[in-house]
Formats: structure tokens, C-alpha cells, sequence
């Protein structure tokens, strides 16, 4: 008799290295990024794909309501 073992999906962690954050986000299939992060030297590091300015204020600020509301949608 086979079983096939269950397979689940955690959330992201916050203990995740960059690059297993960013390896976790290639898998969600997602249309835009906003990548903002610190360098070696504590200086903010920004990186987009396809969006305006106002368009990663827009992601940045529900970004800022997912993580006021304790990380609920």
C-alpha cells in the first residue's frame, strides 16, 4: 500500500535569509515586485518592476496596512 505524503505550504517565515525570501516570492507567480531591503552598508535599497512612483507608494502604503493589522489581508 502507497501513501502520498501530504504537502503543506507555511507561511513565510521571519527568519528567512534574503535569499530564501526571494526565492519563496519566485514562486507566487506575481505580476509586479517591489523589492526594498537594506545593503551591506544599512543604506535603503529599492527595486521595482513595471510601476511608477506612485504606484509603489500605493503597494508600500497597503503594505503598511497588511503589516498594522497584524499580517491579515
Amino acid at each position: 500500500m502507497t501513501m502520498a505524503a501530504a504537502i503543506f505550504r507555511l507561511p513565510a517565515s521571519a527568519t528567512f535569509t534574503p535569499e530564501q525570501a526571494l526565492n519563496d516570492a519566485l514562486t507566487l507567480g506575481l505580476t509586479d515586485v517591489l523589492v526594498i531591503g537594506y545593503d551591506q552598508d544599512g543604506d535603503l535599497a529599492i527595486r521595482s518592476s513595471r510601476m511608477t512612483c506612485a504606484e509603489a507608494a500605493f503597494l508600500t502604503e497597503k503594505a503598511k496596512q497588511w503589516a498594522m493589522s497584524g499580517g491579515q489581508a
